[in-house]
């Protein structure tokens, strides 16, 4: 089974892709300039998800939450962006799951409130990647990491209730 991991921005979405046995498959970033309207980058999201989808074919897709922070507008401009993002998925039959911050950096460095560095460099650390990554894509990469640790304990829960 291939996840992928989405980190939305309004400017910058990262994504990661994994196999289920926690195998990095691929990973980058999408970027939109922020000269371009709201409609615009949110368009160039859903265009390049829809590119991606078609390019690597994934069974299931984990997105991390909007959090609330301290700009309202930054926020609803995010919002966007990730709405058209699970709108690709959605059009395409990919099942999208959603996890907060605090859960997938729990799931991936044991302490929900981390910070992207620690992300970053147990990321590298867990998956065997040498070089250069991003925080988007490192972040991307981790919202996999926890939709498959998640998936495998319902799964064992599932298995366990079945007589």
């Amino acid at each position: 089974m291939r996840i992928m991991g989405i980190d939305p921005g309004s400017l910058c979405m990262g994504y990661g892709i994994i196999d289920d046995k926690e195998h990095p498959l691929g990973w980058g970033s999408i970027k939109v300039s922020s000269r371009l309207s709201l409609a615009e980058r949110a368009g160039r999201f859903f265009s390049a998800t829809t590119e991606l989808i078609e390019r690597v074919r994934v069974e299931a897709v984990a997105i991390e939450e909007v959090f609330y922070g301290k700009d309202v507008r930054a926020l609803l401009k995010l919002a966007h962006c990730r709405g058209a993002v699970m709108a690709s998925f959605a059009l395409h039959n990919i099942p999208v799951y959603e996890y907060t911050p605090a859960e997938v950096k729990q799931a991936v460095v044991g302490y929900g409130r981390a910070e992207k560095e620690q992300v970053k460099l147990v990321i590298k650390q867990l998956l065997k990647i040498e070089g250069e990554l991003s925080s988007d894509e490192a972040d991307a990469l981790a919202v996999a990491l926890c939709h498959n640790q998640r998936e495998g304990m319902r799964k064992a829960m599932r298995d366990a209730s079945q007589p």
